[in-house]
């Protein structure tokens, strides 16, 4: 079945991917979901301790050490979340935009290396081509929970 080599394809791109980049995040002293954690709270702003949990796909009681380690480094802060008095929120703390513009100008580099060994189209189209199944799904989880 094309759709479950399809799956499989980017699972192995995935893992290939992230072979290749966790040099990068250890230097800086970091594991794998410690950097996700990171980049999506500066990608999306403050998040409650729950949804970023389900987010990175971690139960919570786990998740509560790694985010323990990122508020000692100084790179995030809980908060009280104003629309929510027993929620907390997770923000960036202001050393978080550094490291990640950091990191951003060597991950880009060493992404930079990887997709230059393809031709130009080839590297067009898959963005062109991921972008619009990035796309449909969002529209499609959008649609499952009531968005539109």
């Amino acid at each position: 079945m094309q759709e479950i080599q399809l799956l499989d394809l980017f699972s192995r791109v995935h893992r290939r991917l992230v072979r290749r980049l966790t040099p990068l995040f250890q230097a800086e002293g970091f594991s794998g979901t410690e950097i996700l954690v990171l980049w999506k709270v500066h990608k999306w702003g403050p998040l409650r301790v729950t949804e970023l949990a389900g987010h990175i796909g971690i139960p919570p009681s786990t998740f509560t050490g790694v985010l323990d380690r990122l508020v000692a480094r100084g790179l995030l802060e809980r908060v009280p979340d104003p629309g929510d008095r027993r929620s907390i929120l997770v923000r960036g703390a202001p050393a978080l935009a550094e490291l990640v513009g950091r990191l951003t100008a060597a991950i880009e580099g060493e992404l930079r290396h990887i997709f230059n060994a393809l031709p130009e189209d080839c590297s067009r189209r898959l963005l062109a081509d991921l972008e619009a199944l990035n796309q449909y799904l969002e529209r499609e989880e959008g649609e499952s929970l009531g968005r539109s």
